[in-house]
C-alpha cells in the first residue's frame, strides 16, 4: 500500500503550503507532538482529524522556507535534528544552526527532537551505540535550546531493532519513531509511533484521499513526513 512513497521526497515550498491550507480547509488540525503527549497522559483532550507533521535531518531550508509558512497559517511541526550537522554544509547541503533551532523553537511552533548525532543505520550497530550517540545527541540539545520536557526519536532510515527499542524506552526516551503506517488513539504505542512520508508534489488533496482510503477512522491520527527543497 505505501511503495508509492518511496519516491523523492524533495517537496517545494508552494506544494508545502498547498498541503497546510488544504488540511486546515478540510477540518483538520494540525497538532505537535507535546499535545500528543499531553493527550497519552490524560492532560489534555485532542481535536478530531489531527495531524502531526514533522521534518528530519534539520535543513536550514526548514527555516528558510518552512518556517514562515508555518507562522503564516499558525501551526506546528516537529523538526529531528542530526546534531553532527547542526551549523555545517555536508556534501553541499546547509544544516540548521543552534541559533535558528532556539528561534523556533521559542515561537511556540516547532519543536526540535533528536534524529541522531550521527545519521546512520543502528540497527547494525551494538545497541550500546545507538544509546550513547541518542543520550549524546539529546545532551547537546538541552546545551543550546534549554531543558527538554519531551524527548522523541526518530531512527535514521527507519532502521530499529527490539533491543534498540527496548533500550531507548529504560533510557529517557518518551516517544519512538520509525516504520510507514498509521497510529491509533485507542491502542497507541509510544515505542512505536508511524508516519505517512509525502512524495515530490503530492497534494492536499491526495494526501486526504489516501487518508480516506484508510477508513478515516476518528481513532486515528496522522503523522505526516514533509522534506522541503534544500
Amino acid at each position: 500500500m505505501f511503495s508509492a512513497y518511496f519516491f523523492n521526497y524533495i517537496n517545494t515550498p508552494q506544494s508545502f503550503e498547498e498541503n497546510i491550507k488544504t488540511f486546515l480547509e478540510n477540518g483538520y488540525t494540525i497538532i505537535s507532538m507535546q499535545d500528543l503527549a499531553e493527550y497519552d497522559s490524560g492532560k489534555a483532550e485532542l481535536p478530531n482529524k489531527p495531524i502531526i507533521i514533522t521534518f528530519d535531518d534539520g535543513y536550514y531550508s526548514n527555516y528558510e522556507y518552512i518556517y514562515p509558512i508555518l507562522k503564516k497559517y499558525n501551526v506546528k511541526a516537529s523538526i529531528f535534528i542530526i546534531t553532527d550537522n547542526i551549523g555545517k554544509e555536508v556534501d553541499g547541503i546547509k544544516y540548521l544552526g543552534w541559533e535558528e533551532c532556539l528561534e523556533m523553537q521559542n515561537s511556540g511552533l516547532i519543536e526540535i527532537f533528536s534524529h541522531s548525532k550521527k545519521h546512520v543505520f543502528y540497527n547494525k550497530l551494538p545497541v550500546r551505540e545507538l544509546r550513547d550517540d541518542v543520550i549524546e545527541s539529546y545532551k547537546l540539545i538541552e546545551k543550546n535550546l534549554g531543558k527538554q520536557e519531551l524527548h522523541v526519536f526518530a531512527y535514521p532510515y527507519g532502521a530499529y531493532t527490539d533491543e534498540t527499542v527496548r533500550t531507548l524506552k529504560n533510557n529517557g526516551i518518551d516517544f519512538q519513531v520509525y516504520d510507514i503506517g498509521w497510529n491509533n488513539f485507542k491502542d497507541l504505542n509510544k515505542d512505536f509511533i508511524k508516519r505517512i512520508n509525502i512524495p515530490c508534489e503530492m497534494t492536499g488533496k491526495e494526501i486526504i484521499e489516501v487518508i480516506n482510503q484508510n477508513g478515516n477512522d476518528l481513532l486515528n491520527f496522522y503523522i505526516i513526513m514533509a522534506t522541503c527543497t534544500y
